[in-house]
């Protein structure tokens, strides 16, 4: 059995904390968002696959940072944006894994139950 994709292992949960933090640090995630928002392809164009509270997650956490971020795309944003992605493969390199086997893995999970997907992704059932 292959363990679960957590949380901390995907790049969009990394982008929505830095998005709900823009308030107080003021880092600029905008071009970031916008790589996160593919995310949301799968349940656009699949909706039935997995649990309804699972897709309705995964659209948020991909589109509400839209909402409370500023539209920036200077080059401050960019430099930005590169050294987050660089500590994420940093981090993934760091615990072990492999961007690509995650991602893969991630494709292939299939939670027909809400509880399923928070026991996978965060460690404990509703």
């Amino acid at each position: 059995m292959v363990p679960p994709v957590r949380w901390y292992y995907l790049l969009s949960s990394w982008i929505f904390v830095l998005s709900c933090l823009y308030p107080i640090v003021k880092i600029p995630t905008y071009p970031l968002n916008l790589l996160a928002s593919v995310g949301c392809f799968e349940v656009i164009l699949n909706p039935h696959k997995e649990h309804w509270l699972k897709n309705l997650y995964i659209l948020f956490i991909h589109i509400a940072p839209f909402f409370w971020i500023p539209y920036d795309l200077s080059e401050w944003s960019f430099k930005v944006a590169a050294v987050v992605i660089v500590a994420y493969l940093v981090f993934i390199w760091f615990i072990n894994e492999n961007p690509f086997h995650v991602y893969s893995v991630l494709l292939d999970e299939d939670h027909k139950k809400f509880s399923e997907f928070t026991r996978d992704r965060f460690g404990f059932n509703i």
